[in-house]
């Protein structure tokens, strides 16, 4: 079922460590549908954030760079061009998993609200662009890799 609280929330988190999200195929978002079912949550897609309104839960794919340090791979979707990207970032559960091929294992997670340091991260990294298959006219929103540098999430991985 759903978690009652955000500590049963992180808890669930704290279990998927480790876990291989399995392959993915052409859906770049199954692995967010996974991991939500996983954390007993139901998305429902609406502007609102995933669990109760309250906390957005965002699958973020990082990779390793030639020196060991974990970055992220791509700049992650936040919501739809209509929807107000700062609802999604009011407070999120980022789930790291390891991106490239493979059966990309959970990393980690990194709750994280919205204070002003994430307001002027937001407002510097937030960008839309087309979002779904090639020649679509739908756009989304953003965040360009920058953030986690900043925003203390490669912290939590790197140390």
């Amino acid at each position: 079922g759903e978690p009652e609280s955000l500590e049963e929330l992180l808890a669930n988190a704290n279990r998927l460590l480790g876990l291989r999200m399995g392959s993915r195929g052409a859906d770049k978002g199954i692995y967010g549908t996974r991991i939500a079912a996983l954390l007993g949550v139901v998305e429902h897609g609406f502007a609102e954030a995933d669990w109760r309104g309250e906390v957005e839960i965002k699958s973020v794919p990082v990779i390793q760079d030639r020196a060991g340090w974990w970055r992220v791979k791509e700049d992650p979707a936040i919501a739809m061009e209509q929807v107000d990207p700062r609802i999604k970032l009011k407070r999120v559960l980022w789930i790291a998993r390891v991106g490239g091929q493979g059966d990309s294992p959970v990393l980690s997670w990194y709750y994280q609200e919205w204070d002003s340091q994430v307001a002027v991260l937001a407002k510097r990294y937030l960008h839309h662009r087309p979002k779904g298959p090639k020649g679509t006219t739908n756009k989304g929103w953003y965040l360009q890799k920058r953030f986690f540098l900043y925003s203390g999430f490669l912290k939590s991985l790197n140390g």
